[in-house]
């Protein structure tokens, strides 16, 4: 065992599933390994746009290239894939006995696991999950559209009770995040509604981000909001989507708390080094303390990485100069772009 704990710990993560598939003796000495260091960039969940048919592939950044890391199985390659939250993705399907209504299905490709959920009434968005989906209070949460309405609703998913609440929003919802206990909604009305749900479920508050607020500075078409949580706080990252405007493309605000329960929205300038992944259907990355021997020098600190669009390629902007600049050699313009962090076994 001491032998195979020293080979383990110098293979990837891909190795790892693979002698862990082994016998039950390679599989009990792999999973006490911890292999996934904290200091790790997200994997890439692609898939090409055109031709069809799709094909979708979880790709490690390496040497500023995307590298193969695996195969997503090939029941899930003609589904959509619309979640990847907390070492799980979600993958739906709208097949004809289900009437104005879809299946969706959670899959962790590191362990093999699958899980399947009841039909959904949302052609959805993004799903994310409050914790792992094997634990008893695990909230399956999804952002799209009810059948045959043009109004983005928000569904909350009690998978142990069999229960759906669709939540009661004034204003169309434009993105979720699951963080520390608590459900964060943003609204196109530049607001974040805070929802708890433990003991009951009830709205705690409603804070206003007041960059879209401001007189002259308001463009709800032309800016993208999207939430990060890392470690105990709450960003919001908004990015210029129109590709005619010379205005500042990016900009950060974080959750500030106040006393009791109070929170109010101010805009920063620093990630405190960490780094920022986002995208459409994948939940927001932070990861501290990036290390660029183990990844890539394209992978740098205080920096966010996005896109605007399908056609785009990957975009970084850096916090300390407020410059956006192309990722060069990361060529991802066409595909079907989210981000995906392993977990383990034992997660």
């Amino acid at each position: 065992m001491n032998v195979m704990e020293m080979i383990l710990k110098h293979l990837t993560i891909v190795d790892h599933i693979r002698v862990g598939a082994v016998c039950k003796s390679w599989w009990s000495t792999n999973s006490t390994i911890n292999f996934l260091p904290d200091s790790r960039a997200p994997w890439l969940v692609v898939s090409p746009s055109s031709p069809a048919p799709r094909r979708w592939s979880l790709c490690p950044i390496s040497n500023g290239r995307r590298s193969f890391g695996m195969e997503i199985p090939e029941a899930f390659q003609s589904q959509w894939c619309c979640g990847s939250s907390k070492g799980w993705l979600t993958f739906s399907h709208n097949p004809p006995e289900v009437f104005l209504g879809s299946k969706a299905h959670l899959l962790n490709p590191i362990t093999g696991a699958t899980l399947d959920i009841y039909p959904c009434s949302h052609h959805i968005v993004k799903s994310i999950i409050s914790t792992s989906p094997l634990a008893e209070d695990c909230l399956f949460i999804t952002l799209g559209y009810r059948f045959l309405e043009s109004y983005k609703s928000v569904n909350v998913h009690k998978l142990r009770h069999h229960s759906i609440k669709t939540l009661e929003i004034d204003d169309q919802p434009t993105d979720i995040m699951f963080h520390r206990g608590r459900l964060y909604v943003l609204t196109d009305s530049a607001k974040i509604k805070v929802y708890t749900f433990k003991p009951h479920h009830h709205k705690v508050l409603v804070i206003p981000i007041p960059f879209l607020n401001r007189e002259g500075d308001r463009h709800s078409s032309s800016f993208e909001g999207r939430l990060v949580g890392s470690d105990g706080d709450v960003f919001v990252v908004y990015y210029n989507t129109d590709l005619r405007s010379e205005l500042q493309q990016l900009k950060v605000f974080k959750v500030r708390k106040e006393r009791g329960l109070r929170r109010r929205v101010v805009e920063v300038n620093s990630l405190g080094g960490c780094t920022f992944f986002i995208g459409g259907f994948s939940e927001g990355v932070s990861v501290s303390n990036m290390k660029s021997s183990l990844e890539s020098e394209l992978i740098k600190s205080d920096c966010i990485y996005y896109r605007r669009r399908v056609k785009d390629n990957l975009r970084r902007y850096c916090m300390q100069t407020g410059r956006t600049v192309q990722v060069a050699g990361l060529e991802v313009a066409g595909d079907l772009l989210g981000w995906f962090t392993p977990k383990s076994r034992t997660d």
